[in-house]
């Protein structure tokens, strides 16, 4: 037996942790990453927390995989970052050889997302997988016939960069309007700390919650404050919410479709309480209680007319997800959402 170590490097957290062999977690240590800091604050983080696990382990440890929040250079092993300075054109698994003397492999935290639900979370048994992550940024990662898909540069997938306004903001990498200026932690607090400004009467609450300063406002007192029913809040997250369902099935329609009506989709609404539950499930056994059930036609336009017309009527899609089962042309799409009968209301006649 031996156990892997792994390490997750994110923009506002990362966490160093010891699997075993089948996968199983067995520790983790984790913390608040530094943006002042730099790369030399985190590689020290990351090499005092290693070898605290690595002194631990009761089995040896033989190799180390690191999942990082920003583009990858798969080929080359060398990362990037657009959130925290100082990791361009860093050998980010050279660094843990020499440091750690263990065998190392470096991708993108979406792409390592991606692989480990197809290997061990919920995407056991489809053929693909798309994963998206939402956090500091926004990242994207496909699985296709059991291999991450990276494209040219080792940029597939990076779907915080799809733009979804002509007039948005600048964003970090050098367009205008992509999802990740709308829908990122980032974004919403900066969304948040200019309507504070702008606004303040329509965003005491998320003032209070950010302890009486606008500039101190983040994503989650954003949220917590629309959570109380905030006007100003609500606005900042119903327009990101629109703008993620939007481009979330926009994606589905462009990966997972268009074979010109041979196939139909099958598209599960669900609760996110029940959501797992459905995922373990997509054989269509569950209860009508569960779930709402549609088969659409496979053709342009049905998919991201699903996304309109529940971002018209305010309900939000919690997460999503896909999947094409082994053997099968039909492909399921289940959206959680935070109002079922609502859901079943606007999509109705579909």
């Amino acid at each position: 037996m031996h156990n892997v170590l792994a390490m997750d490097i994110g923009g506002s957290r990362f966490r160093v942790a010891l699997f075993d062999d089948a996968g199983r977690r067995l520790e983790v240590l984790e913390g608040e990453t530094s943006r002042s800091g730099g790369r030399d604050w985190m590689l020290e983080q990351l090499r005092s927390r290693s070898r605290e696990l690595l002194d631990r382990s009761d089995y040896p440890v033989k190799a180390c995989g690191v999942s990082f929040g920003g583009p990858v250079d798969f080929r080359q092993q060398r990362v990037n970052s657009m959130h925290v300075p100082g990791w361009r054109g860093f050998r980010l698994g050279q660094w843990v050889e020499d440091n750690l003397s263990l065998k190392c492999l470096v991708d993108n935290d979406a792409n390592a997302g991606a692989l480990g639900e197809f290997r061990f979370g919920a995407g056991r048994g489809t053929e693909s997988v798309l994963y998206l992550t939402i956090s500091t940024g926004i990242g994207g990662g496909v699985v296709c016939g059991g291999k991450v898909h990276r494209g040219k540069d080792s940029m597939a997938g990076e779907v915080g960069h799809i733009p979804v306004s002509e007039v948005g903001a600048l964003c970090s990498c050098g367009g205008r309007g992509c999802l990740e200026t709308v829908c990122s932690g980032t974004a919403i607090g900066l969304r948040g700390r200019g309507l504070a400004r702008r606004k303040p009467e329509v965003m005491q609450r998320t003032i209070e919650l950010a302890s009486g300063n606008p500039g101190q406002i983040t994503a989650e007192a954003v949220f917590r404050a629309a959570g109380e029913g905030e006007s100003g809040a609500l606005l900042i997250v119903r327009e990101a919410a629109r703008a993620l369902a939007r481009a979330r099935i926009n994606i589905t329609a462009f990966t997972a479709y268009g074979t010109g009506g041979e196939s139909p989709i099958r598209l599960l609404v669900t609760s996110p309480a029940r959501a797992k539950k459905v995922l373990r499930d997509l054989d269509m056994r569950v209860t009508e209680e569960d779930v709402l059930r549609l088969t659409l036609p496979d053709k342009p336009g049905t998919l991201a007319m699903v996304g309109e017309r529940l971002a018209q009527a305010h309900i939000n899609i919690d997460y999503s997800y896909e999947t094409v089962a082994k053997g099968s042309k039909t492909a399921d799409l289940v959206l959680a959402v935070s109002d079922l009968a609502g859901a079943a209301k606007a999509l109705k006649g579909l």
